[in-house]
C-alpha cells in the first residue's frame, strides 16, 4: 500500500503544499546566501551570464566562423543572443543538478531531525536557482529588443517551458543528492555527464546542423526541446509547439515523481550513513 501511495501524481504538490512556508524560507535563504559576504553581491549575477556571453561569442563566432543560419542579420551579437538563450536554460539545469550533488551530505542536522522533509531541501535549491536564472532572461530580453526581431507578447510564454525546467532540475537534483549520500563519488561523475550534455544540447548550434541520422538522439534529450521551444517564443516572436510543450510537460513530470520517490525510498538509511 505504502509503494502504491508513493506513485500518486499529487504526492509532490502535497509535499509542498503541507511543507509551504519552511520551502519559502529555504528559497529565500538560498538566494541571499548566494552571494553573501561578496563585494558586488547580487550583481554577480549579471556579470557571470555576461563575461560568458563575451567568451563564447568570441570563440564560436570570431575563431570557428560559426553561423546560425536563420532569417536574421548574421551579425556577431544575434548569434551571441541566441546562443545566450540555450545557455540560460542550460545553465539553471546544471546549477540545480551540480549543487544538489552534496545538500544532504552538507546538512547532516537536518537528516537527525525525524519531523524535517528533506526532500524539500533539493527543491527549494532548485527554485532558487532558477529564481536567480531568470537575471538571463532579463538579459535576453534587452538584447532581443535592440538586436533581434524587437520585443514580441510571445515573450509572456516563458512558463511553458521554464515549468517543464524546474521539474526536471527538480527531479534529478533529488537523485543525485540521495545518491550522493551513499556513493560520495557521484558529483565528480555528474560533472562530467553535464560537460558532455553541453556539447550533445543544441546550445551553441543549431539542431539543423545536426546530420538527420543522429538528430534524434538530440531530440530525444528534454533540454534540447525546452531550448529550442524557448527559442521559438522568447527570440523568434513564434508560437511553440503546444503539443510538443505538452508531452515536455509530462516527461519533466514524470522525471520529478521518479526523482522523489527514490529519495523517499532512501533517505530513511542517511542517518545510518552520515
Amino acid at each position: 500500500m505504502r509503494f502504491l501511495k508513493l506513485f500518486n501524481p499529487v504526492l509532490g504538490l502535497k509535499i509542498i503544499s503541507n511543507n509551504f512556508d519552511l520551502l519559502l524560507q529555504l528559497v529565500k535563504r538560498n538566494i541571499s546566501s548566494r552571494y553573501k559576504g561578496s563585494t558586488l553581491g547580487v550583481l554577480w549575477g549579471l556579470v557571470q551570464p555576461l563575461m560568458m556571453l563575451c567568451v563564447y561569442t568570441f570563440v564560436f563566432s570570431i575563431i570557428f566562423k560559426a553561423r546560425w543560419g536563420i532569417n536574421t542579420d548574421e551579425n556577431k551579437a544575434a548569434f551571441a543572443i541566441i546562443m545566450l538563450c540555450g545557455l540560460a536554460v542550460f545553465n539553471i539545469f546544471t546549477e540545480c543538478v551540480n549543487g544538489s550533488c552534496s545538500l544532504i551530505i552538507n546538512n547532516p542536522n537536518y537528516v537527525k531531525k525525524v519531523i524535517f522533509p528533506l526532500e524539500i531541501l533539493p527543491v527549494a535549491f532548485s527554485l532558487a536557482t532558477t529564481v536567480l536564472g531568470l537575471i538571463w532572461f532579463f538579459i535576453l530580453f534587452i538584447g532581443a529588443a535592440m538586436l533581434l526581431n524587437g520585443l514580441s507578447w510571445t515573450m509572456l510564454l516563458l512558463p511553458v517551458t521554464i515549468i517543464p525546467l524546474i521539474l526536471t532540475s527538480c527531479g534529478l537534483s533529488l537523485f543525485v543528492a540521495s545518491l550522493t549520500v551513499y556513493l560520495r563519488d557521484t558529483p565528480h561523475f555528474v560533472g562530467i555527464i553535464t560537460q558532455m550534455l553541453f556539447f550533445m544540447t543544441p546550445i551553441i548550434y543549431p539542431i539543423e546542423a545536426v546530420p538527420e541520422k543522429y538528430r534524434w538522439f538530440l531530440q530525444f534529450n528534454p533540454l534540447s526541446m525546452i531550448i529550442e521551444q524557448t527559442r521559438c517564443f522568447f527570440l523568434y516572436g513564434k508560437l511553440p509547439n503546444f503539443a510538443l510543450c505538452g508531452v515536455l510537460f509530462l516527461i519533466s513530470a514524470v522525471i520529478f515523481q521518479l526523482g522523489l520517490i527514490w529519495f523517499i525510498k532512501t533517505k530513511r538509511g542517511f542517518a545510518d550513513v552520515l
